[in-house]
């Protein structure tokens, strides 16, 4: 399993609900609701050629992730827009993820409670996106008071500001 792989002796400080979560051992499926909000213009055409979607507002929100070998493939349907990406351990403590046409590295880590998940190298259309572009990039996942997954997660570019933000909340499908 990729992120109890990737965070060690962490990933057990993790809330049971998000250790439940990330367990991914065959296919999980999770349904919610998102609110998507994106900069200006230029940040909404980067969003959507990143694989996000362009379309703002609050929306039903399926969120499936399916193991397969040493990968994960998630896929995010927001109101029908689908966002596939495939996760999988780059190194110790780093996974990498791709989705459209942006690659992202990400260190996972536990802060009070919570999991927090962010970017630490970008790379776009194959390019690296320099560090000092990047304001901040990294989601945010807990757990509500009956169990539900809260997630928030947020790209800033400097120059242009945010490009996309996806926040809700979502409970294992039965």
């Amino acid at each position: 399993m990729l992120y109890p792989e990737a965070m060690g002796a962490a990933f057990n400080d993790l809330p049971r609900a998000l250790r439940d979560f990330h367990a991914v051992d065959g296919t999980h499926l999770y349904k919610g609701r998102v609110t998507v909000s994106h900069g200006n213009a230029l940040a909404r055409g980067i969003a959507l050629a990143g694989g996000m979607p362009g379309k703002a507002g609050t929306m039903p929100f399926t969120f499936r992730m399916t193991r397969d070998g040493d990968a994960e493939t998630w896929e995010r349907d927001f109101d029908g827009h689908i966002t596939r990406s495939t996760q999988w351990l780059k190194s110790p403590g780093v996974i990498e993820e791709r989705v459209g046409s942006s690659t992202f590295l990400m260190e996972p880590r536990v802060l009070d409670g919570r999991l927090h998940i962010p970017i630490t190298k970008i790379t776009g259309f194959g390019l690296p996106v320099p560090d000092a572009l990047v304001v901040s990039c990294e989601g945010i996942e807990g757990v509500t008071s009956d169990g539900a997954i809260t997630f928030d997660v947020h790209a800033k570019i400097k120059g242009i500001g945010l490009i996309v933000r996806y926040r809700g909340e979502v409970a294992r499908a039965t």
